[in-house]
């Protein structure tokens, strides 16, 4: 029986020292750093990060995805799940992203030289799934350029691949802001920040779903997200801090 109870017991603290995030592709860096601060404080914590588009995370969770967390790109993904009666509460802003526009390619990193016929490639995130691309298409608009420039777009799946294709293949893209001020990237320098004003400010949120209401690791993380130590992380990557 006390062998019984000694194994229970250590099940259950493996699973509350267990905590699986799900969270959009454009704080892949950001949450590298932040993790590691906040393990300092709980050095058991084992935090399994999940990377993608907010949509696509939206229909695994609804689909039954074991995550405790989302940080989603935008407000309406988070909210859908606590409208819907996936999380815990209503949706809480954690920070705002900026988009980029980046080209290795050599081309000025303007919405005015999309218009240039030697740029062929746009990439750009899908605008149905990923925050950043549906801020991007709202700034072509706005812009005036977007019947002009739409043949040259190619849509990738998340910010995160965006970024990728940027790089490998695309004449020009339009991709999260932070990631080019991570070291790996700081040899990109030929990018500007899309100007604001021309797109909904992409205000992101984060919840605490059902899944992850009965474990601490989450309420843990979450709180630390909005903390000071996290919020200079975040702005140090580029991000708008919430203090």
């Amino acid at each position: 029986m006390r062998t019984l109870l000694l194994i229970l017991a250590f099940v259950i603290c493996s699973f509350a020292s267990n905590l699986n995030v799900a969270a959009a592709a454009n704080t892949a860096y950001v949450l590298e750093e932040t993790k590691r601060e906040f393990t300092k404080l709980h050095p058991d914590a084992k935090i399994n990060i999940t990377l993608g588009s907010s949509g696509k995370l939206v229909a695994q969770i609804k689909n039954g995805a074991p995550f405790d967390l989302f940080l989603s790109a935008n407000i309406g993904f988070a909210d859908t799940l606590y409208k819907d009666g996936f999380a815990v509460d209503k949706p809480q802003i954690y920070t705002s992203g900026s988009v980029a526009i980046l080209s290795v390619r050599g081309y000025e990193p303007s919405l005015n030289s999309l218009k240039n016929k030697d740029i062929k490639t746009i990439i750009i995130a899908n605008p149905k799934t990923a925050p950043y691309g549906a801020a991007t298409i709202e700034a072509l608009k706005n812009a005036g350029i977007y019947d002009e420039v739409k043949h040259k777009i190619v849509e990738s799946n998340s910010i995160g691949d965006a970024l990728n294709q940027t790089i490998k293949a695309g004449d020009i893209g339009f991709v999260a802001a932070s990631a080019l001020k991570t070291k790996q990237m700081l040899q990109y320098t030929n990018y500007s920040i899309l100007d604001s004003s021309l797109h909904t400010s992409i205000d992101q949120a984060m919840v605490i779903l059902n899944n992850g209401k009965d474990n601490k690791l989450a309420k843990a993380f979450y709180d630390f997200i909005l903390s000071k130590t996290a919020q200079d992380i975040f702005a140090k990557f580029g991000y708008k801090s919430i203090n």
